[in-house]
């Protein structure tokens, strides 16, 4: 059997919802298809991300992505009452001193204050005040020497910065585009290949050949061909998959990041930690990014617990394809990687072991800036880097205006950005240098 529509979104994750909604909201006679290989819409690598929102980026571009991003779920909450578990706990950096004067942190603060990022310095005597048992100096200690582990003299606390429910965030994007459309999504959908054919077709053998114009003109499934106009790609470690097979780039590579469950009920230190009301209205811990390691943790004050992540380093094999294995994490990384970071800087975790534990990739590109750019047929969204969640709303609306032949998105607040500005060929962004 072999369909028509105008549009095909294919990946129901984060990306391909807002993109999805956008595109529906803004050509209500166009005939979209959302589809996706998992059950339901954002259970896949949305569903194992740490869900923290951040606009402290170095890059301009980044910054406002997130920031616009921000508003509109705070927007969502506090106005259209629809609840996303939105705290804004902030977000927290701990830095050696060396590592506080180094250019690009200093530049990356010059941005922020540039932009109306709002953020504050913190020093040693102050976090010593406010996180009871954290550790700031290694002095004297050979194993924390060993480790390269850093001293903790200064953080950069973002109160505009927080968590949220993704689960929630996807199920308000897809509320919203099924209001629209008459087109059901069609999920347990494993997409095979993109159709590339030639335009227009001759007939000949081997079609579509190197002299002949190309387009993707729709996707194979074991349910056959579904066709379309435009093909939208939102499928984050999967991209290439996709684009590979078809010869069209996207310069983009899959990372894997853990997380761990570590219960702090019962735990008097551990919950002291946890609580820490200093500094915000939220009363718990910001979400906190040591100074080595790339080791972060995440309170989680409904369920009493830090979620402890670490995303794959130097030494960790890149992978164009998503195994399940991959949504597994491994204990021994977290005993023999993370555990022992966590521990030297936060005591009150010595001895302490996940309760659970889950993984997932990531579309990292090589500036650290997303991808939204139209080739051959296909509107490709990919290289969120880590933090697609919190650029969803933004990268939502520019993937629209692309689609509408539009020179700039309108983001949420009436701030625009340049529709083309994250392509490949007039790519106009600043390298991002502030990652987990």
């Amino acid at each position: 059997m072999t369909e028509k529509f105008d549009i095909i979104v294919v990946g129901a994750g984060i990306l391909g919802v807002a993109s999805a909604y956008y595109l529906q909201k803004n050509n209500p006679n166009k005939s979209i298809l959302l589809v996706d290989s998992q059950p339901d819409a954002g259970q896949a690598n949305t569903a194992m991300s740490a869900a923290a929102i951040r606009n402290m980026f170095s890059s301009s571009t980044n910054q406002l992505l997130t920031d616009t991003s921000i508003d509109f779920f705070r927007h969502i909450q506090e106005d259209l009452d629809f609840d996303l578990t939105l705290h804004f706990c902030g977000y927290l950096w701990l830095l050696s001193e060396r590592q506080f004067k180094e250019p690009s942190v200093q530049t990356w603060m010059q941005r922020m204050e540039a932009n109306n990022i709002a953020y504050r310095v913190i020093e040693k005597s102050e976090l010593q005040k406010l996180i009871p048992g954290l550790v700031t100096d290694f002095s004297g200690d050979e194993e924390a020497e060993l480790m390269n582990l850093n001293n903790v003299d200064y953080a950069l606390f973002g109160a505009e910065c927080g968590v949220l429910d993704p689960s929630l965030l996807v199920q308000f994007y897809k509320d919203e585009f099924l209001k629209l459309t008459k087109v059901k999504p069609r999920f347990n959908l494993h997409v095979e290949q993109l159709l590339l054919e030639a335009q227009p077709g001759l007939g000949l053998p081997g079609e579509p050949l190197v002299w002949q114009n190309k387009l993707v003109t729709g996707i194979k499934t074991k349910q056959g061909e579904i066709h379309a106009d435009k093909i939208v790609v939102a499928v984050g470690p999967w991209t290439n998959t996709l684009l590979d097979p078809v010869g069209i780039p996207s310069y983009v590579k899959a990372k894997k990041r853990q997380l761990f469950m570590v219960a702090a009920s019962d735990h008097q230190p551990l919950e002291e930690i946890l609580f820490a009301k200093g500094f915000s209205k939220t009363g718990f811990i910001p979400f906190t990014i040591l100074p080595s390691g790339g080791v972060y943790l995440r309170g989680v004050p409904e369920e009493k617990s830090f979620w402890i992540g670490c995303a794959d380093k130097v030494g960790r094999t890149y992978k164009y394809t998503m195994e399940e294995d991959d949504y597994n994490a491994e204990r021994a990384y977290y005993e023999q990687s993370v555990y022992p970071v966590l521990s030297k800087y936060f005591p009150a975790f010595s001895n302490a072991r996940p309760g659970n534990m889950w993984a997932g990739d990531y579309a990292y590109s090589v500036d650290a800036i997303p991808l939204v750019y139209e080739h051959s047929g296909v509107i490709v969204v990919t290289g969120a880097s880590g933090s697609g969640i919190m650029k969803a709303d933004a990268l939502g609306r520019i993937t629209d205006a692309l689609y509408r032949g539009e020179s700039e998105a309108e983001l949420y607040g009436g701030r625009k950005m340049s529709s083309k500005a994250l392509g490949l060929v007039n790519r106009d962004v600043e390298v991002e240098s502030v990652l987990i």
